[in-house]
């Protein structure tokens, strides 16, 4: 699940210019949405909520569900550091599935984003100026959640292009859709689409439960790569 690092920090990056986070990113607010791999047919839901705020960090969870023949349930919590004219930065991170008793705390090296296509800097910019060099322009699309009126923004690298709309009114995600395509690599041929928006979620993962990561842990987790 690597390639939503960059996406869980942009959506951060995209929202730190206000003043407060507690106000941009109300506990217990976010959005499901449906994700749709294109070399595998499977139905997946896909969920990002706030699980908390403190002075300078965001803390971010979101919910992984297949029900195919093997089904997942996954659960993975950030904190993201937001320092006014910085990029975010990832600073923490913790994993849950039903086959850990304990939510797991994932080293430095697995908060890194896969290396080729779209990285995690692609996401990252430190002013609105910068992220309107990805702009396409505003549309209107039809999603299952219903139509809505978005800004289309565009980012492409290593054979890898990404395409993202972002709504006020999906705050305070505001991701709306995203289609992820590549000829290098069939994992990066993804679509998220907004199904619904949720509130009052209460997050899953206890950061002060968490214990190192096991091997168990870690096999659940995609091999870390380094960022180019």
């Amino acid at each position: 699940m690597n390639k939503f690092f960059a996406l869980l920090l942009w959506l951060l990056s995209f929202n730190s210019f206000a003043d407060s986070l507690s106000q941009s990113f109300p506990a217990g607010r976010g959005a499901s949405y449906k994700l749709k791999m294109k070399q595998d047919p499977t139905p997946i839901s896909f969920s990002i909520y706030v699980a908390g705020t403190r002075v300078d960090s965001v803390h971010i969870e979101y919910f992984m569900e297949t029900k195919g023949i093997l089904p997942v349930q996954m659960w993975q919590q950030f904190e993201i550091g937001i320092n006014p004219g910085k990029p975010a930065d990832i600073r923490k991170g913790f994993v849950l599935t039903k086959e850990l008793l304990k939510p797991e705390i994932m080293p430095a090296d697995y908060l890194r984003g896969a290396s080729g296509g779209v990285q995690v800097n692609d996401f990252l910019f430190s002013d609105k100026a910068q992220l309107d060099k990805d702009k396409v322009g505003e549309e209107i699309v039809e999603i299952a959640a219903g139509s809505t009126k978005a800004m289309h923004y565009r980012t492409s690298n290593n054979g890898q292009t990404i395409d993202y709309w972002i709504s006020d009114d999906a705050k305070p995600m505001g991701l709306v859709m995203l289609v992820s395509k590549s000829e290098k690599s069939a994992n990066q041929n993804y679509s998220l689409e907004l199904a619904s928006l949720m509130d009052n979620v209460k997050p899953k993962i206890l950061p002060e439960n968490a214990v190192p990561l096991s091997e168990k842990g870690k096999s659940l987790l995609a091999k870390p790569e380094r960022v180019r």
